[in-house]
């Protein structure tokens, strides 16, 4: 019989309930696909919840990594301040996504800011407790390599087509970068369901607001986007991947 304790085993837990709801988002993380059923009793005990107001800060680039993130609802913005002082958005992660796993698994600062983008609630799990899953459990240690290879391969396209890539194209790629994750279908297109800024798009491509909002309007002309409400709906997505994929 394995006596392996959870670090986690004797604090205080959620309600009944609480713990159902966070365990049905983790289950649909594609990063703990690889569990059994049997398996979720023990990860199920070390799920806690936190809430944060729009704007507030989940942790600071250089913060120690106490935490494994798993956003329940809202949006989290990841932010790298760059040495000219401005903010740099890297991604927008929605319900589902992960934050933090790289600096928890190598035990390293946070290498990024998290900030909400409007009132969030994430999951989350101890360090010492994660590091426990990915002793337990070799698949999900396996699936933790394999997520970071995939993250570091964004990163590295990021910092590409922020150093060489038009305006445009860097625009136009992160509106589909956006809608793969934090979208739904409409009559009239693709919504991205999260407002955006014209400032939340110049940091999310490296440019001013006033490129931004130039590179904008001639999507909407050409008939490609269309906005409701502050949130952008992509009509043409075929024709936002040929200017994202231009050499």
């Amino acid at each position: 019989m394995d006596t392996k304790q959870s670090p986690a085993e004797h604090k205080a837990q959620p309600s009944e309930k609480l713990r159902v709801n966070m365990m049905q988002v983790v289950r649909n993380v594609p990063l703990f696909a690889s569990l059994r059923e049997r398996d979720w009793e023990d990860v199920v005990n070390l799920l806690n919840a936190i809430c944060f107001p729009r704007d507030a800060y989940v942790f600071f680039e250089g913060d120690p990594p106490e935490y494994l993130y798993i956003v329940w609802m809202g949006r989290i913005k990841l932010i790298r301040h760059s040495p000219d002082g401005r903010d740099v958005v890297l991604d927008v992660l929605g319900p589902g996504r992960l934050i933090g796993e790289l600096a928890v698994f190598e035990g390293a600062p946070y290498s990024q800011t998290a900030q909400t983008m409007e009132e969030a609630a994430l999951i989350t799990i101890a360090r010492a407790d994660f590091l426990y899953l990915l002793e337990r459990y070799p698949s999900l240690a396996m699936a933790v390599i394999n997520e970071l290879g995939r993250r570091l391969r964004v990163a590295n396209d990021l910092v590409q087509s922020l150093a060489v890539d038009r305006v445009d194209r860097r625009i136009a790629r992160a509106l589909l970068r956006l809608s793969l994750y934090n979208s739904v279908r409409t009559d009239e297109g693709i919504m991205i369901q999260m407002r955006l800024t014209r400032q939340d798009l110049a940091d999310m491509t490296g440019t001013t607001v006033e490129t931004a909002i130039r590179v904008m309007s001639r999507f909407r002309k050409e008939g490609w986007i269309t906005t409701q409400r502050g949130r952008v709906i992509i009509k043409q997505p075929e024709a936002l991947e040929q200017i994202a994929n231009q050499r």
